[in-house]
């Protein structure tokens, strides 16, 4: 008969003044259920239907409004139901429709709206909202009830034409109701369910961990190494039982800036969203029991909103990725393409004034090292990776005692050598990651054009991607992988047979997680003389360190024999390990 019909045919069997609540048979129902749909529904006299929050129910879904959510069994539905029976206080959110998986429907409102179309919307799918709209026009309101939960399969009737379905539906829908998408639309990005949402979250949180202990991690919302090193740092608090929330700087759909929080348990506690503001951050701060803070990168949050958040009085740690603290162009790269020598402060402004920021901050380059100075001394902790972006901290910022701890575990990496090949056998060089400006590609460019011009037996194997792809695959002498996962790395450097890696990278990296992909693979690295690579491979050997800006001409001799170079250095007696050093070509 189809969905409308088959409901229409049970409310017609309900006695005068009955209420009824349509229940659909893929739901699972928790203790007082139906005792709660009442008292949302008659909590206000113009209230004529009442819905629950579910696992799938489009704005009435929870944990996750959006994304799916797992069918909950029955111990889950029943636990999360119990949290909100505990903490409603009969208080009840308008929405523009109910919800015909579970949707309670006061006598009076039904007698004065009348039945659901049987009409127009063939086996269902947009009744319940079109009955909603009716109803509506007669004044009565629609609430969520956030006193129950019901678990729902959903499309358990119509899922092989489901999509046809609600395409079809709605368009008859907006017909009939016009500006009804709109409607919803502006709901949505209102989101009025956000805060209990939120308030849910925490009371399910509390109680399923009644000695509660967190930290927060501050990081930016761009890609890059720092995602690994601070997932990494929230395991390591999960596995000391404590909470590590990832605290990003998001813009909600409707446009305001907010902070998101995440984990490791993110499926679980999805809605911990606060307002971009340091009053917000302390109380969600006291409200997990955090005992401490983390700075992994203002960016996207404004130094100006972290800096306000050193004032709430709270202990924080600051780890270095970068250098935006001191530098807006964050690698010290200027418009030459080349690091910039860190000059004095005007030297700064115009560099800025010529190209600009990459931090998206409007604070002025004043005010940012002195919003970061104070923050930086204001820190319980500051700690650096390599021992290079330590001391360019301390130059910047006098007085500043940064601690150095690796992001990672120092490989054994000192046997890590070179293969040697004959002069007409071709090399096949590798260059691993994402290469921008400040991660060498002007300089792989036209490495690439001479080795086609000058028919050089080496061929380039990017593993990851450029700026530019397309003008290096005009040269015909590089092969480009695309995004690939961190478990691809070892398979892809076997099946291009790669004999060895060029790290092209121009600026002073404070870590690279590339150069221990690269050693994890068995391969020993060439890379320029600035930066954590170089410190690495100074202190542990896997590969030769080259000067910055190396003549083209001796780059290449380097590449095509960088086993000449450590030979020579063992003919002259050197005490060094001969893959640890660097060279003056």
């Amino acid at each position: 008969m189809g969905f409308p019909k088959s409901v229409n045919r049970g409310m017609r069997h309900r006695k005068q003044q009955e209420d009824v609540v349509l229940l659909n048979s893929d739901t699972l129902v928790c203790q007082n259920w139906l005792k709660n749909l009442q008292k949302a529904a008659y909590s206000e006299p113009n209230i004529g239907t009442a819905t629950p929050l579910s696992n799938n129910a489009t704005i009435f879904s929870y944990p996750s409004v959006n994304a799916d959510n797992p069918v909950p069994n029955a111990k889950a539905c029943q636990d999360i139901s119990a949290v909100m029976g505990r903490i409603w206080h009969r208080d009840t959110i308008d929405v523009p429709t109910a919800h015909g998986f579970c949707m309670y429907v006061k006598s009076s409102c039904l007698e004065q709206t009348g039945l659901f179309r049987e009409d127009i919307f063939a086996q269902g799918y947009g009744e319940e909202n079109d009955f909603s709209r009716r109803a509506a026009a007669l004044r009565w309101r629609h609430v969520v009830c956030m006193g129950t939960y019901v678990g729902h399969a959903e499309s358990q009737s119509f899922s092989p034409v489901k999509h046809d379905l609600i395409a079809r539906n709605l368009e008859i829908l907006n017909g009939l109701h016009p500006g009804y998408a709109r409607l919803i639309t502006r709901w949505q990005n209102r989101d009025p369910l956000a805060f209990y949402r939120k308030n849910l979250d925490l009371a399910r949180l509390h109680q399923n961990n009644p000695s509660l202990k967190s930290v927060i991690l501050i990081m930016h919302n761009r890609e890059g190494g720092i995602l690994r090193h601070v997932w990494h740092r929230a395991s390591l608090y999960e596995q000391a039982g404590i909470f590590a929330f990832i605290m990003q700087p998001e813009n909600h759909c409707s446009g305001r800036p907010i902070w998101k929080l995440t984990s490791l348990r993110e499926k679980d506690y999805p809605n911990l969203i606060i307002p971009r503001n340091a009053f917000s951050f302390r109380a969600l701060y006291k409200e997990l029991n955090c005992e401490k803070f983390e700075i992994h990168s203002y960016i996207g949050s404004t130094i100006e909103k972290i800096f306000s958040l050193s004032q709430c009085g709270l202990p924080y740690d600051i780890y270095i990725h970068d250098y935006s603290w001191f530098c807006p162009r964050i690698t010290l790269v200027s418009d030459t393409n080349h690091y910039c020598g860190e000059p004095d402060f005007e030297a700064c402004l115009a560099c800025i004034k010529i190209s600009g920021t990459r931090t998206d901050d409007p604070a002025p380059l004043g005010k940012l090292r002195n919003w970061s100075r104070t923050l930086l001394a204001q820190a319980q902790r500051i700690i650096c990776p390599s021992k290079e972006s330590a001391a360019r901290l301390k130059r910047h910022f006098v007085g500043l005692q940064p601690e150095v701890i690796p992001w990672e575990h120092v490989l054994n990496v000192e046997a890590l050598s070179f293969p040697i090949k004959r002069h007409h056998e071709k090399r096949i060089i590798g260059i691993l990651g994402a290469i921008s400006i400040e991660k060498g590609y002007e300089i792989l460019l036209v490495l690439a054009q001479h080795i086609k011009a000058l028919h050089v037996p080496l061929r380039l194997v990017l593993i990851g991607y450029s700026c530019n792809d397309p003008a290096l695959l005009e040269t015909g002498v590089i092969t480009i992988t695309g995004h690939y996962e961190e478990y691809e790395i070892q398979a892809l450097t076997e099946k291009y047979a790669i004999d060895w890696f060029f790290l092209p990278s121009l600026w002073p990296e404070t870590w690279s997680y590339v150069l221990t992909h690269i050693w994890t693979c068995n391969r020993a690295a060439i890379v320029y003389d600035i930066g954590a690579p170089a410190e690495r491979i100074k202190q542990a050997g896997g590969g030769l360190v080259i000067p910055l800006h190396t003549a083209l001409p001796v780059l290449i001799t380097l590449l095509m024999s960088p086993y000449d170079y450590l030979g020579a250095f063992r003919t002259q007696g050197d005490a060094f390990p001969s893959s640890s050093r660097s060279i003056r070509p």
